[in-house]
């Protein structure tokens, strides 16, 4: 919102208090509440982003409390340059007399073919399209280095003594062989040989990175982090630009183009530029992403979006894109990493701080190797019988066995693998979470009571329109809108486990009624979609780019 800040270092008194706690003993019973520990719950909304890898924590493969990011594309860092759309650029010869210089502010093909030529002598020019400040700065050095004035314009002299005295058109965009799909030119003919090269596994990334990729998702898998849409290679350029890459350069190619970036859940973490009067970096940010996911990321030497413009405060306009996590570094980090952290050529695997049964509690719509660890722990004749695709998905059927066992114990019947259930299970909790952590696909009792809380029809399945009310919930009690009932938005809402206890329907299910999950496990990753709208917070207010910093 614009003109307020989250401050975290308030209480959770505080933060109760800015709830819609109706009575003095709802408000106290939430403040006592110790935080719970589970990373389930643990999302940041105001991210910070860690400092970036100095030269000796890149040579030590020590990524954990750095963040790797380098300037320009992966062809920059010694990937393979992929083919460009605008290539088919058409030049022709004209005199001095008729050319008309290029400056600051100019932008079209003639700009292309000037920034082409310079990055020939100058590699760290980038191919924008568009004649900016790093423009400027290469024209004027090679004036210096040929005893032309360093104005940093393009005059005739300059321009034929680079080689750019020409002029500049397209004739056809796209042009032949490229086919432009709705999102992507992913398949147009003119990509056969670049798409030939890339893997086909778990991932569709270049064959140095996807290992990287691979091992950050089933990370997250067995972190029991539901991924519910994921999406690698996609050729196109960067969102923020225009992404059929018309009168664009190559240095605005996302990093999707290389199938060197993946989006997760953008449904539920959908880019957004946040504006605040006084510093956009300490802002809100609409995102459900816990923060172990963000170390993990980091442990993959991946960058997530949700660092992007922000690596100092003070900023009045920030884009975040939190379903976005890419990787900025070379051919030979990429290796280094997956040789570490996989145990490869003789070095011992260094596995991701990833949460595992003891660290979460499990509930209704929930997924990962965590569930599949629950079943087994269940006693045989409590155990439904289900389709194996669905061993990892918490299912209602599943609720209601759990609850059933609870209820043969003389436990709280919760259908939650709550502390309590945990115990009789024989499983050592090391996290003291009470709050139901509720998101989009969860489902049962907990979610009744959280749409009755909002004022909404209870159906017991937490849909799109649970999470839109949630998010607005959150935003009018300046809580972060993240559309997950994370630590701070179920205190202020009074929604915990122990007033849930006894409310569980023990009625077996007449279906699964699971919403589909788009799973990912050996299928190759469905490429990144322009299904996801791009979300604005605070006042609309034109976007100012700048540089090849951020392609998406």
């Amino acid at each position: 919102m614009r003109g307020r800040r989250l401050v975290w270092a308030v209480s959770l008194a505080v933060l109760t208090a800015l709830g819609v706690q109706t009575t003095s003993s709802r408000s106290a019973q939430a403040a006592s509440t110790p935080r719970p520990g589970s990373p389930a719950s643990d999302i940041r909304s105001i991210p910070k982003r860690p400092k970036l890898c100095t030269a000796k924590q890149l040579a030590d493969v020590a990524l954990d409390r750095c963040a790797v990011f380098a300037e320009g594309s992966p062809a920059d860092h010694g990937f393979p340059r992929p083919p460009f759309p605008t290539d088919a650029i058409v030049t022709a010869t004209v005199d001095a007399a008729s050319w008309r210089p290029l400056a600051v502010g100019a932008s079209g093909a003639r700009v292309v073919v000037l920034q082409e030529h310079l990055k020939q002598r100058y590699p760290e020019v980038l191919v924008l399209g568009r004649f900016g400040s790093q423009t400027k700065s290469a024209v004027k050095h090679f004036q210096l280095d040929n005893g032309l004035p360093a104005t940093g314009v393009v005059d005739a002299a300059t321009a034929s003594s680079l080689g750019v005295l020409v002029s500049a058109k397209l004739p056809s965009f796209p042009p032949k062989g490229w086919r432009w799909n709705g999102s992507g030119y992913s398949g147009s003919t003119a990509l056969a040989s670049w798409e030939s090269r890339l893997t086909a596994g778990a991932v569709r990334s270049d064959p140095v990175a996807a290992p990287l990729f691979e091992g950050f998702l089933a990370d997250l898998r067995r972190g029991n982090l539901r991924i519910d849409e994921a999406g690698t290679y996609s050729f196109r350029c960067a969102a923020t630009t225009v992404r059929s890459c018309r009168g664009q350069g190559s240095a605005h190619l996302s990093y999707h183009a290389w199938g060197m970036a993946v989006d997760l859940n953008y449904s539920t973490n959908s880019l957004q530029t946040v504006d605040d009067d006084s510093d956009a970096c300490g802002a809100q940010v609409e995102h459900a992403v816990p923060n172990w996911v963000l170390a993990v990321a980091q442990h993959w030497g991946l960058f997530w979006g949700g660092w992007y413009s922000c690596p100092s405060d003070g900023a009045l306009s920030a884009v975040r894109d939190p379903h976005h996590f890419e990787f900025r570094g070379t051919p030979e980090l990429a290796a280094a990493i997956v040789a570490k952290n996989n145990g490869t050529a003789g070095v011992k695997a260094v596995r991701a701080a990833v949460p595992g049964i003891s660290q979460l509690l499990l509930s209704c719509g929930d997924q990962g190797d965590a569930v599949i660890r629950l079943r087994k722990l269940l006693p045989r004749t409590y155990r439904p019988r289900e389709a194996t695709a669905l061993a990892d998905v918490f299912t209602p059927r599943l609720s209601v066995a759990l609850a059933q066992w609870q209820r043969d114990r003389g436990l709280p019947i919760t259908g939650v693998l709550d502390a309590d259930t945990a115990a009789g299970l024989k499983v050592k909790v090391r996290h003291t979470e009470v709050f139901p952590v509720l998101h989009l696909h969860s489902c049962g009792s907990a979610v009744t009571a959280l749409q009755t809380l909002l004022g909404l029809e209870p159906s017991g399945r937490f849909d799109r329109s649970t999470m839109a009310a949630l998010r607005s919930w959150q935003t009018t009690h300046a809580l972060a809108p993240t559309g997950v009932t994370d630590t701070f938005t179920a205190a202020a809402l009074g929604l915990r486990m122990s007033n849930l206890a006894g409310d569980t329907n023990l009625t077996e299910p007449a279906s699964d009624d699971v919403t589909p999950v788009r799973r990912v496990r050996a299928a190759a990753l469905a490429p990144a979609t322009d299904s996801r709208a791009a979300a604005r917070v605070g006042t609309p207010t034109p976007h100012r780019w700048g540089g090849g910093r951020r392609v998406l």
